[in-house]
This record gives C-alpha cells, structure tokens and sequence, in this order.
C-alpha cells in the first residue's frame, strides 16, 4: 500500500489532501460549531464522536473549552470580551488569542458555559479546563493519528494530512479575521446584527460554509448558514446528505432570509426565528 501510494498521480495527490481537507473542515465547522456549541442538529453518538474527532486531529484542543470559548464570543462579539474579536489586533484574532484565553475565560467560566458537555465522558476526558495538559493531550492523540497514517502511506501522507490540516486552520482562523473585520474585500450583510459580523464569499468557500458569517450571527442556531442561491455552505450539504442517510434530526434551519431578530446572547437561542426539519 505504502509503494501503491508513492505511485499516484498529482490528481491522486490532491484527492487525498481534498479528503483531508474535507474530514478534518467538517470535524471543526459540523462538529465542534454547528453540532456542539449551537446544538443545531442531532445525531448518533458513534458519527458524532467521527466527526468531532476531526475536528481534534487537526489540532482543535478541548472541544469544552473550544464551545465554551465560541459560546462566550456569541454572547460578547465585537466587545470587549470578546475572546477573538480583530478590535484587539489582527494577529490576536488570528491566532494570538489561544495564548491569552485565560484573559477572556476563566475555568469557572468554561465550565459555567459547557454544562451540556460536562455530560459526556469523552469531551470530559479531552479535557475541561484551558491548560497544558488538555493541550498535551491533543498533541499526543494528533502524534499518534499521524503514526498510523504514516503506517499506511509513509512520510508523503502524513506530508499531504499537516499540509491540509494547515490550510482548515487557517480557513477557520479566517472567520475571525475576516468576517468581523469593517470593510472587508467582498463583504456584504443581510442582516443589521448588533455587531460586525460580515458575510465574504471566498472565506465561505474556503471554510465550508462559515464565511456566511452575517448569517451566522443573525440566527446562531441554524444548521444553515448560506441562505442566497450563491451562498455556498458545504457544511449544509453535508447535513442534508446525512439526513438523506437518516443519521441526523432536529435539524434547524432559517425560517425566512427577511426577518429581523437579532442576538447577542445564546440564552435567547429559543426565540430565535427557526424551523425544525
């Protein structure tokens, strides 16, 4: 199999980074977003453990003190609070804010924001606190993943899985960046929200769905976030796919691209103008 690989063609190359690309994008965007911070669909516990962990291969740390750290965004964007906001820097929404964390979200506050996933001994065994150790713990269980890949297709897999794990980070960081920065290139709004979150079309594509970031924050509780016919949400997709498959329910999805809620709180999520598929 190793030699097999080796063998392949740039076209076969690039498929396995797209496959990647796609397992580890989905892990964060489906898994760690739409599916625990939002609770925005149901699924068995067995497709939600796969997907989450694609999400914690790529590098993602504690899904806990990923949802709690997202909750607290949702509930402070643009503020002074908030965790990742660009008011505080470029480089700090990028990725500055992952070494100052504690600034924004204590241990009692994480645990106060991920009640739900305190449920679960998996999330909690991943860790429940912003610390090295659960950072650790995600190296070593990355380290280990990219053993095996390297078992099954040598150095040049393991190459093709850091490169696109490399490109989601970046994709995903770009939310932050991009999609509440004033004035972005190719940024629109569908909705006056209370904050400057922006809809960017490429950041879409490249992050599977999340660049409809206006979208997002008018209605954090839907699975969809691209709601124009040119509004691109793999993410949605793959929901739509899965329900096909009857994997997932209680899907909720944007009752109307014209109304006018807006939120800054996740306490409110029940009042949000919704339907459930």
């Amino acid at each position: 199999m190793h030699l097999a690989f080796q063998a392949n063609s740039g076209l076969s190359v690039a498929l396995i980074f797209l496959l990647f690309y796609l397992y580890h994008g989905i892990g964060i965007t489906l898994g760690y977003h739409r599916l625990l911070s939002h609770k925005c669909v149901s699924m068995p516990k067995w497709l939600m453990y796969f997907i989450v962990m694609g999400g914690y291969l790529s590098f993602m740390g504690s899904p806990i003190v990923w949802v709690a750290m997202h909750r607290s965004h949702h509930q402070n964007t643009d503020l002074a609070k908030d965790p990742h906001s660009p008011l505080h820097g470029l480089f700090h929404s990028f990725i500055g804010w992952m070494f100052e964390l504690s600034k924004y979200l204590s241990n009692d506050e994480i645990k106060q924001q991920t009640k739900d996933l305190f449920t679960d001994p998996v999330w909690r065994f991943l860790g429940t606190k912003n610390c090295y150790k659960q950072g650790l713990l995600c190296l070593g269980f990355c380290t280990l993943y990219r053993c095996l890949l390297f078992c099954i297709g040598g150095v040049n897999l393991v190459i093709i899985n850091i490169i696109a794990c490399c490109a989601v980070f970046i994709s995903t960081q770009l939310v932050n960046v991009i999609c509440h920065k004033p004035q972005a290139w190719f940024s629109y709004r569908n909705y006056p929200t209370n904050d400057n979150s922006l809809n960017v079309w490429w950041v879409g594509i490249l992050a599977l769905g999340e660049g409809f970031h206006n979208n997002h924050h008018h209605n954090p509780k839907s699975a969809r976030h691209g709601l124009r016919w040119f509004e691109f949400d793999f993410t949605w997709l793959v929901i739509m796919g899965l329900k096909k498959l009857r994997l997932v329910w209680n899907i909720y999805n944007t009752k109307n691209l014209n109304d006018t809620y807006t939120t800054h709180s996740l306490d409110r999520l029940e009042n949000l103008e919704t339907t459930k598929l």
